[in-house]
């Protein structure tokens, strides 16, 4: 399947592959930071050690993978099975990404209230491709081939 950005839905995004994945991620294209609120989508688990580390990988699945989550872009918060259930508060900065050659958003975890071990090890990117999807990179505050391990999907709640 060719990867192509602009023209990419939710339903192709569950279909590609990690390589095509990677490839929508690595995209070029101006983007701004979405506003309201985003359903996750779990989409696939990066094949490598760090990301399939039992230490990161049950908690992520039990988060990601199995329970309802999401975005709210407007209070900078991540929440699980109910947006009243916000587990996370960030700020969000148009970069470079850690983990990729491109720009995308990264989710910055410091100003949370979440107990200072857990907010230190936090870290997201997401890159908005058109005003109702975006690809996600989530994992952990660390570089390439350790903090990345999986992509999800969001779209307008």
């Amino acid at each position: 399947m060719k990867a192509d950005a602009k023209t990419t839905t939710l339903s192709a995004l569950k279909s590609m592959n990690t390589a095509d994945l990677e490839s929508v991620f690595a995209s070029e294209a101006e983007f701004s930071v979405p506003e309201g609120m985003h359903r996750g989508h779990f989409l696939k688990w990066l094949d490598h050690p760090a990301a399939r580390c039992k230490r990161w990988r049950w908690p992520q699945r039990l988060a990601f993978e199995w329970a309802p989550f999401g975005i709210d872009f407007d209070r900078r918060l991540w929440f699980f099975f109910d947006p009243r259930l916000a587990a996370g508060r960030f700020e969000v900065h148009v970069q470079p990404s850690r983990w990729r050659e491109t720009q995308a958003l990264g989710l910055h975890y410091e100003v949370s209230r979440l107990p200072a071990p857990v907010r230190s090890r936090l870290y997201d990117e997401v890159k908005p491709l058109g005003p109702d999807l975006a690809l996600g990179l989530g994992g952990i505050n660390a570089g390439p081939g350790a903090g990345d391990h999986f992509f999800f999907a969001l779209i307008p709640w």
